[in-house]
């Protein structure tokens, strides 16, 4: 999926109040995919946040040729994006708030596709992080 395409980005050591280190990240929710169908969305990895890393590239797509996006704040004290994606297989849209502190991170998101034969699909997930330690061990 879209949203976890920024794992690896980093950035200045000023911009990030996130401690580095070893993270678990448990992304839940739910694709429906017809009217009648949903399927379980159910992943949990670990990931290595790089000292100065970013705390929006943990989570929020990052920009490429294809797609543009907002950001601004939310409501909550977090950060709001949005996406739009124009894909050869499918347009995408993607809008999702993120909250961190130095141990943990909130973010949900809503992601509708639209496929170049009209299939449609909307989802809705919840990433939640937790550091684990400094030592990544042999994650990179």
């Amino acid at each position: 999926m879209l949203f976890l395409a920024g794992l690896s980005a980093q950035a200045s050591a000023e911009d990030a109040p996130m401690q580095p280190g070893l993270w678990s990240m448990d992304i839940r929710g739910k694709t429906q995919i017809s009217a009648s169908q949903t399927v379980p969305v159910e992943r949990s990895m670990k990931i290595c946040v790089k000292p100065g890393q970013k705390p929006e590239t943990v989570v929020v797509p990052m920009d490429g040729d294809q797609c543009t996006r907002e950001q601004s704040p939310a409501a909550d004290g977090g950060t709001r994006w949005t996406f739009h994606c124009d894909l050869p297989q499918a347009k995408v849209t993607q809008t999702g708030t993120l909250r961190y502190g130095p141990t943990t991170f909130e973010s949900s998101w809503t992601i509708d596709s639209v496929t170049p034969s009209g299939a449609t699909t909307h989802t809705d997930v919840q990433v939640n992080g937790k550091r684990l330690g400094s030592d990544c061990g042999s994650l990179k």
